[in-house]
């Protein structure tokens, strides 16, 4: 057994066959056969399924598919190397990514170089059109992450490039790792620029989307693999921060990693009067995977300035959501925080602060496609003058709650908007210094006095740090509890 092994991952709609070229080349070739083995990783993708017997498997359950398969490989392959094949490439950057939300950077050490080609890093324009005509009546659960800019598919891209491609040392989120990315240069089913996408290490090579990894008579392809897998083979290892450790240590035990994916609790019957509920939800994870919710609401300062693209914050993801981007991840429209600039000019406070509390609508630019209606933006923060701290004032979260619900009742009447679900994030948990269940609690005040009212609506809130996803689901289930006891009590009086 060599001490290293290739390991091939196929596209859609495809399977390992689709090497068989590429593997006779690499196994005549003067010591590859000498250093690797050939490992070909085969997954369920069939164009067409009709059985009620079987389910397409999404990306996330063939993740978890290559990860059984990689942890079989013996020990003895001290170093692997991915290799892909379209679609292939974002299995492979969902499986690294889940594995960095667990915690389990350290087992990715010896993956020493992952190569892409004709990977759809921001989507197909092709697989669109097709899914709109001929493909327009399957259920392929694998091929809707293949149009262009899903939100899951850029979630997962930006925890790979802080996590895997920049990262200097090995810890448990991160682990360096190489990622070469090929595009094809006649490719009409994934264009150059979403095969290059943001990879810093990439090229272009003849062929279209599948004679690119077909070896040519120039031996273009052959030459850049085989420089990939020597570079595998000769560098070093990662090696560890000698702060790492107790940095991460102390992140854990105070629960402050990141959910990677869209977690849903609920939906939760809360009284909030004698005569009717509301059905409230708790949503994990990245802002950018909410969906089918009318109203999101988005924390801003009190000179309702948003934050900026590359921001993990509600503000900086809800902007980039927003955002209408080009074929290669390329912003092209800034919705929310043009608008909400428009809107400042339009009360003439563009620079000057609003009162705390205040609440300005935006469109929900691309979010239009998950089923997002609007974001609100609300002023809650107040910065403190020569720092970069903040403070918030109890009455802000209030005030901006009631806010909220006006603000949706008047657009429903004057914009004849069909609104019904509200999202709201922990106001000042953040940077403000007010704790997660002082937000909550404030929060939860005014919530009741407006659904007492009103009990139209649905509530959702929304956090991506796991800490306060749990708490707020014991929050909401202990609430849910006295508001049923208070009405019980009311009634027996």
């Amino acid at each position: 057994m060599r001490r290293a092994a290739i390991v091939f991952v196929h596209g859609l709609s495809s399977s390992s066959a689709t090497w068989r070229d590429l593997k006779a080349q690499l196994s005549a070739t003067p010591g590859i056969a000498q250093e690797f083995d050939l490992l070909f990783f085969d997954y369920a993708t069939p164009r067409l399924s009709w059985s009620p017997l079987r389910r397409m498997p999404n990306i996330d359950t063939v993740a978890e598919s290559l990860k059984s398969y990689l942890a079989d490989q013996p020990i003895s392959h001290e170093r692997l190397v991915i290799v892909t094949h379209s679609q292939g490439g974002l299995v492979v950057q969902r499986f690294l990514s889940r594995m960095l939300a667990e915690g389990r950077g350290w087992e990715l050490a010896r993956i020493r170089r992952v190569v892409m080609f004709a990977c759809p890093n921001n989507g197909s324009e092709l697989f669109l059109l097709l899914r709109r005509g001929l493909m327009g009546v399957t259920r392929n659960s694998q091929e809707r992450e293949l149009r262009p800019l899903q939100a899951s598919v850029q979630e997962t891209q930006r925890r790979v490039m802080t996590g895997i491609v920049h990262a200097q040392y090995v810890s448990r989120d991160r682990c360096p790792i190489p990622v070469v990315s090929y595009a094809g240069e006649s490719d009409n089913v994934v264009s150059p620029s979403s095969a290059v996408s943001v990879f810093p290490e990439s090229a272009v090579m003849p062929g279209d989307h599948f004679s690119v990894i077909t070896p040519g008579a120039d031996g273009r392809l052959l030459r850049a693999l085989l420089g990939n897998l020597e570079k595998a083979l000769r560098e070093p290892f990662p090696e560890e921060s000698i702060s790492s450790a107790p940095t991460y240590a102390r992140m854990a035990a105070h629960g402050e990693e990141f959910l990677a994916e869209h977690q849903l609790f609920g939906p939760v019957a809360v009284p909030t009067s004698p005569w009717a509920t509301t059905q409230f939800f708790i949503h994990g994870g990245p802002l950018e995977q909410l969906s089918d919710i009318d109203v999101i609401v988005s924390s801003e300062n009190i000179y309702l300035q948003m934050s900026q693209f590359f921001k993990s914050s509600t503000s900086g993801s809800l902007r980039r959501a927003a955002a209408i981007k080009g074929a290669g991840g390329e912003i092209l429209d800034d919705v929310a925080g043009d608008s909400l600039i428009g809107w400042l000019r339009d009360h003439a406070r563009y620079g000057l602060p609003v009162q705390i509390g205040t609440v300005a609508p935006t469109p929900s630019g691309a979010l239009a496609e998950r089923n997002v209606s609007r974001i609100y933006h609300a002023a809650i923060v107040t910065p403190v003058d020569g720092t970069s701290d903040y403070t918030v004032n109890p009455h802000a979260i209030t005030r901006a709650t009631h806010n909220v619900f006006l603000l949706a009742r008047r657009e429903r009447h004057e914009l004849d908007l069909p609104l019904s679900s509200i999202c709201l994030p922990l106001f000042g948990s953040g940077r403000g210094g007010i704790t997660l269940s002082r937000s909550f609690d404030l929060v939860w005040e005014a919530l009741m006095t407006e659904l007492s009212n009103d009990s139209s609506w649905s509530i959702h809130f929304a956090t991506r740090r796991r800490r306060s996803y749990d708490m707020l689901k014991e929050r909401l289930s202990a609430k849910k509890q006295e508001n049923e006891a208070r009405w019980a009590n009311r009634g027996a009086m």
